[in-house]
């Protein structure tokens, strides 16, 4: 009886003590609050701020989330700079930038800010056609990185006080 209850008591702080690890990026949301995204271009780049506007609401929000005071307010600049390097007579390289200044606020104020700078390159050459799908696709590309970059910055936030929705 006494090894029994040895063998029980042995399994039970086992399975208590077990592994403690947790991961950084879990998928989470701010469920049971629904967090409004809203995005400030600089210029006018309609796709790219309905872009970045739905794949975070896609991760921050759920399906069951309630109406809040949360607001994400994400400033948008989108820069394009030559290289300065020719690949030939006809084709040189440019630079997008995207910088993304981030401030995440509840009802007693500023919970996190912060800001993200990515950049892509592609070649320039004399076809417009391919000009324009190169730097679109840049822009699409650049615009989805940073979004999921804030995503999970928001998520693995640990918050100083306690969120008030």
């Amino acid at each position: 009886m006494k090894k029994i209850c040895k063998l029980v008591i042995l399994v039970v702080l086992f399975f208590q003590a077990s592994c403690s690890y947790k991961p950084l990026y879990i998928n989470k949301s701010f469920n049971p609050y629904k967090l409004d995204v809203i995005i400030k271009p600089k210029e006018k780049y309609s796709n790219n701020v309905v872009l970045m506007k739905n794949i975070l609401e896609k991760k921050l929000n759920s399906k069951r989330s309630k109406p809040s005071n949360l607001k994400l307010i994400v400033s948008l600049d989108i820069r394009v700079n030559n290289l300065g390097i020719n690949k030939d007579l006809n084709t040189f390289g440019k630079r997008v930038t995207i910088v993304a200044k981030y401030t995440m606020y509840d009802r007693k104020g500023a919970l996190t800010k912060g800001n993200l700078e990515n950049s892509s390159t592609f070649n320039f050459s004399s076809n417009d056609y391919g000009n324009l799908t190169s730097l679109e696709d840049s822009y699409s590309k650049l615009v989805k990185d940073t979004s999921e970059d804030i995503a999970n910055l928001i998520l693995a936030e640990n918050f100083n006080r306690r969120i008030v929705p």
